[in-house]
């Protein structure tokens, strides 16, 4: 397959199909590309992530064992399909270094659209709601974020589809984690679970909304930011609890319930995988993972692009093959909750409270 427009001459070719064409960023952990698939049924326009490794791999042996890890982690991220959860597509290695192929998501981060100023609280949650059903799929494929923030939550342009991305690298050192949006246990050592990523989440939400009351988001902010992780709402509680507060009922809406649908299927604690991708590496066995690999310390400022999205005015050449939303939200964020300025419920505002007692389901 051609792209619509020359590519750069000399453009590099990775795993003899993706070719490099610009530059959309760089961290700490490595470069973000943006390239062309060129195999005849492939992706289209995609996202490369070269990671950055202490050493050579091919010569140096915790540098290699790091690339192993990675390779690993980067095959069991394919398993995550959701709509608000980036897709990485493929894995190739170059000089013993993995490669990461994903999604190409044009559009901004949450951290660029909150310099701008705080989200009004019914656009937080919608965000949250959307983020929440991404981490879901996650766990139930045993992969914990361990690196949420907002500049690893991505707002596509034209569609205000919100897509999680920029998952951690496993275990790596608590200091490498970003401040205030760490989960105590992080912060003290290594363990993480499910409940670190809602902490996190939490965290997230009262960054979003800034300095203004939250109103009756408020009593859940503040279980999820609970010290211990125990005292925290589970993944469906939040769920509801989001719902309630837009007042979009009880049942997940189209963003929300692949990730409702596949506890049963996969046996996880929610979370699920809903969309096929093509030329997906196959993963069998259970993946000893906590996250993408390579993509995790994003600098919250600075130049550099946002994870894995490009400009917001998009790229010349061929329409873009990233997958949206089955009902896309049209305009920018301040629109993504266009009906939401005063949320709608069924219930008393005190109901949102309920679930600090209620789960859902309950009579």
């Amino acid at each position: 397959m051609a792209e619509d427009g020359a590519h750069p001459p000399g453009a590099r070719l990775i795993g003899g199909r993706y070719r490099l064409t610009d530059r959309l960023g760089t961290g700490p952990t490595g470069t973000v590309w943006r390239a062309w698939d060129e195999d005849a049924e492939g992706h289209g326009r995609v996202a490369v992530k070269e990671p950055l490794l202490p050493g050579d791999p091919a010569g140096d042996e915790e540098s290699g064992r790091l690339a192993h890890r990675l390779y690993r982690e980067a095959r069991a991220a394919t398993r995550v399909r959701h709509p608000c959860a980036v897709t990485v597509y493929d894995v190739v290695t170059e000089a013993g270094v993995p490669w990461i192929v994903m999604e190409l998501v044009e559009g901004e981060s949450l951290a660029t659209a909150l310099r701008r100023g705080p989200l009004p609280p019914a656009e937080a949650a919608r965000i949250g709601l959307a983020v929440l059903g991404a981490l879901r799929a996650a766990h139930a494929v045993g992969i914990v974020h361990r690196d949420l923030k907002p500049a690893n939550v991505l707002l596509e342009s034209g569609t205000g589809r919100v897509v999680l991305t920029d998952f951690g690298i496993g275990d790596g050192p608590a200091g490498d984690a970003p401040a205030g949006f760490t989960a105590p246990e992080r912060a003290a050592g290594p363990g993480a679970g499910p409940a670190s990523d809602l902490w996190s989440l939490g965290a997230l939400l009262r960054t979003a909304v800034g300095d203004a009351d939250p109103g009756p988001l408020g009593p859940l902010l503040d279980r999820l930011l609970a010290e211990q992780p125990e005292a925290r709402p589970g993944a469906e509680q939040v769920a509801w609890a989001l719902r309630e507060y837009l007042g979009t009922g009880d049942e997940p809406d189209a963003m929300e319930a692949h990730g409702a649908d596949a506890a049963e299927a996969t046996g996880g604690p929610g979370g699920t995988a809903v969309r096929e991708v093509p030329g997906a590496p196959e993963v069998t066995g259970a993946p000893e993972v906590t996250g993408v690999p390579g993509a995790a310390d994003t600098p919250e400022t600075g130049d550099a692009p946002d994870a894995v999205s490009a400009p917001p005015e998009g790229p010349p050449g061929a329409e873009s093959r990233t997958q949206s939303p089955t009902e896309p939200r049209p305009g920018p964020l301040r629109r993504l909750v266009p009906d939401l300025a005063a949320p709608r419920r069924r219930t008393p505002l005190a109901a949102l409270g309920l679930f600090l007692a209620k789960k859902p389901g309950d009579d």
